[in-house]
This record gives structure tokens, sequence and C-alpha cells, in this order.
């Protein structure tokens, strides 16, 4: 039961940062509660994709049964996370964050 517990709460986020970032990429702008904040809506939009999509890509490397596999698609899953962390700090604003 609480893996698919973790399993619609891990595809609820993943959605949400999917739609905000296509919101980002394609119309340049930020979601409202994000907009004083985000200085390249483009670059960050991209970097919620890329997140979004290494915690989709985690959350399947925890299904797979094959031990080299399951290594590569973690390792995979991590990079993708570290860099769209990395582009979401690039497209934000560095004096305005907030704490």
């Amino acid at each position: 039961m609480l893996h698919v517990v973790s399993l619609v709460a891990v595809a609820v986020v993943v959605v949400l940062y999917a739609v905000a970032g296509v919101l980002a990429v394609t119309t340049g702008r930020a979601v409202p509660w994000q907009r004083g904040y985000i200085l390249r809506p483009r670059l960050w939009g991209s970097g919620a994709l890329l997140f979004g999509a290494g915690m989709a890509l985690a959350r399947y490397g925890g299904s797979v049964r094959d031990l080299t596999a399951s290594d590569v698609v973690f390792g995979c899953s991590l990079l993708m996370l570290v860099s769209g962390g990395v582009l979401q700090y690039v497209g934000r604003r560095v004096g305005r964050l907030r704490v």
C-alpha cells in the first residue's frame, strides 16, 4: 500500500513540475507565485522539466530488478536532478531569493 501511495505522490509532483516547466518554456512566463523571483523563465522552465524527468526516472529506477541497470538508471536520474536544480538556480534572481 505504501508503494502505491509513494507512486501517486511522486506522479503528482512530477506532473506539477512538468506543467510549470512547459508553461515557462512555451510562454516565457513563470508561474504566478514565482514571477518576482525568476529572471529567465525559459531557463528555469527547462530546469524544471529536467528536474521532473529526473524524479520520474528515479522513481522508475526503484522498480528495476537488475542491479547493473538499476545503478545506471540511478546515476542518470541523479545527474538529471542536479542539472535541473542548477538550471533552476541560474534562472532565478540572485538577490531576491526567499529564505
